[in-house]
């Protein structure tokens, strides 16, 4: 005997909507008799793929020049890939990972989730200065929760 199960298209286009929005790639929801993954795919980047629109903007009204200068000046958020208690400092550490004015590098930790008893590390995604932190230490974070701000490198 088969079992009918029905999935609401509608919900299904939400979760990977929120997916995408915070760029996780994989998610599996499972209920007794039923188990639904649901993987989003990474598109190939180009350069300049994720310029922001007002760069697009200057490019058009004012130059090559304006453009790039926009590009530069955009914050950078480091946002939580899952829930967790954000933490700024090590467990067993009394010192910041990171501080406002620290310089950070691409792979940098400036921060940790912990989830349950791990401590997943929160890493820059690029070169910048700290301009601040979003969330404080000790606060329960969700999915793409801003956790700081990174001023571009100049």
């Amino acid at each position: 005997m088969t079992q009918k199960i029905e999935v609401d298209i509608g919900e299904l286009r939400q979760i990977t909507s929120w997916l995408a929005a915070v760029d996780i790639e994989f998610i599996e929801i499972s209920k007794p008799g039923a188990t639904v993954r649901l993987t989003m795919e990474q598109a190939s980047c180009s350069v300049g793929a994720d310029a922001p629109a007002p760069a697009v903007s200057a490019l058009v009204a004012g130059g090559l020049a304006r453009a790039a200068e926009a590009v530069q000046t955009q914050a950078v958020s480091i946002t939580a890939k899952s829930a967790g208690i954000f933490l700024s400092t090590h467990p067993a550490r009394s010192t910041p990972l990171v501080s406002a004015g620290d310089r950070v590098k691409p792979g940098d930790i400036v921060g940790l989730l912990q989830i349950a008893q791990l401590c997943v590390p929160v890493v820059a995604s690029a070169d910048g200065v700290v301009m601040r932190l979003c969330a404080a230490h000790g606060t329960t974070v969700g999915y793409g929760t801003p956790l700081l701000e990174l001023s571009p490198a100049t």
